[in-house]
């Protein structure tokens, strides 16, 4: 049976008052992952998860994932050796960045790293010279439109070019070995997956044409990692899975690049108010010049979007702010906004939302805050990265 874990606010009250917390900080439930992993077998059983280690490259989630039997994707020289100092195996990771540097792609020859993606002729070409033993994953270009953050444009072959590529793999005797695509992070709908399996189906007849029997199939990441967006893991899989199954036969070995299924739920932040204002936000009708006044409450917090919020910026990120401590029913609402501790103006993590009243001293916090957060906080004004506890929350059958 799968287990779902208790709510988080109470291991942050418990970290608050046993070790007297500085006025940030974060939490990651590692038991989190194990929950995430059980999902991914119920739903995509057949689908060897290759972790996106850019999400998250917190040591304890990648070893707890490594001791789960899940895989990673690497798309550096530092990611590569970031697994391999864990004790990962080079056959567990698959180097999936379409455009590698010299001095990386010499480093995944030396530490035996082969599996590899490519999506044009240079790289291809590059790869034959550095690495001819490479094990080749040709990465086409998927149906990316129903993504938050798409990736065609960057990469990613279209049908003719990929066509000409498997071509060159032949006439250069390169060792292609498989099929690839990626929908785009924070995919919400199975339609993209569906229409770029098909395309992905076309590449495999066309290798069949010219005599390569590819063996490999790399459906790329998108899986959303929380219930809060508009559509969840399960549908999605649910949906995709019988495809697979009719396009590729079990022959095929199927892969997946997963980063944030696996990280969001993981990590809540912390923060305690420490600055508070009143103001007054006027707004100008430009059509009748009309004044409104809106009183708004401004409070000041230890973490933003240099920190572990720049998931707001980058990653088109919406945290939810909730009050650690619950309010009563009846506490009235106040049109508030929260600022993080630099000088920026651009340091805002949550604008315009209704929210009871809080005094300097009290502590909000953010759920879901695993993935493309701490991978790219910096400590930008000379505000330091908050401290992480780790633990295995209690958890509860699902119903």
């Amino acid at each position: 049976m799968i287990e779902e874990p208790l709510n988080d606010d109470q291991w942050a009250k418990k970290i608050i008052e046993q070790n007297n917390a500085e006025s940030v900080f974060t939490t990651v439930d590692l038991g989190r992952l194990i929950y995430q992993a059980m999902l991914w077998k119920r739903y995509l059983p057949r689908v060897q998860p290759f972790y996106a280690v850019k999400s998250n490259p917190d040591l304890n989630i990648l070893r707890s994932l490594m001791i789960l039997g899940v895989n990673f994707d690497c798309a550096s020289k530092g990611e590569i050796q970031q697994i391999l100092d864990l004790g990962g195996d080079p056959s567990q990771i698959i180097y999936a960045n379409p455009a590698k540097g010299f001095e990386h792609i010499n480093y995944a020859r030396e530490k035996d790293v082969r599996l590899m993606t490519f999506d044009n002729m240079t790289e291809l070409k590059k790869i034959m010279k550095h690495f001819p033993e490479a094990e080749l994953v040709l990465r086409i270009s998927s149906n990316d439109t129903m993504s938050l953050l798409p990736f065609g444009y960057k990469f990613g072959a279209r049908k003719d070019d990929a066509i000409a590529l498997i071509a060159a793999c032949v006439e250069m005797n390169a060792k292609l070995v498989g099929i690839s695509f990626h929908v785009g992070s924070g995919c919400y709908s199975p339609v993209a997956f569906i229409d770029t399996l098909h395309r992905a189906r076309e590449m495999f007849n066309e290798a069949e044409k010219h005599g390569l029997n590819l063996t490999l199939l790399d459906i790329g990441g998108g899986f959303p990692g929380d219930d809060e967006g508009s559509i969840s893991f399960s549908e999605i899989a649910s949906a995709i899975a019988p495809v697979i199954d009719s396009l590729f036969p079990p022959s095929i070995e199927v892969i997946a690049e997963p980063g944030r299924f696996f990280c969001t739920s993981t990590t809540t932040v912390a923060l305690q108010i420490y600055a508070k204002r009143d103001y007054v936000v006027r707004r100008v009708d430009p059509e009748t010049n009309e004044i409104t006044e809106i009183k708004e409450t401004q409070y000041y917090c230890p973490d933003g979007v240099y920190g572990n919020f720049n998931n707001i910026i980058y990653d088109h990120a919406k945290p939810i702010c909730r009050p650690l401590t619950e309010p009563p029913l009846d506490a009235l609402l106040f049109n508030s906004t929260f600022f993080g501790p630099t000088c920026d103006s651009i340091d805002v993590i949550a604008k315009n939302i209704s929210f009871p009243d809080l005094n300097l001293g009290d502590w909000v916090y953010f759920s879901n805050m695993g993935a493309y957060t701490i991978a790219a906080g910096s400590c930008f004004n000379g505000f330091e990265r908050p401290p992480i506890y780790y633990g295995i929350l209690l958890y509860k059958a699902l119903s």
